[in-house]
């Protein structure tokens, strides 16, 4: 899924997950230069499965990190 400012990927190899984050980057990064207020969030939230967004939490210009695993037992 994506939206202007949020990308959901799921991959199945490392290779294909470093592919598909650098380019989700990359397209986020261009976006935030046309309004340089936010910076960049990726979140792991499961195996092969990543959301990058951009994030009024995270300064322009840097690129943050976390990883948010759901609890499959719930």
């Amino acid at each position: 899924m994506t939206t202007d400012h949020c990308v959901t990927i799921s991959a199945t190899t490392s290779s294909e997950a470093d592919e598909k984050l650098n380019s989700s980057v990359r397209q986020l990064l261009d976006l935030a230069k046309e309004n340089p207020t936010r910076g960049i969030l990726v979140t792991k939230r499961g195996a092969g499965q990543f959301t990058v967004e951009l994030s009024d939490h995270v300064p322009y210009g840097q690129t943050w990190e976390s990883v948010q695993l759901l609890d499959s037992a719930n």
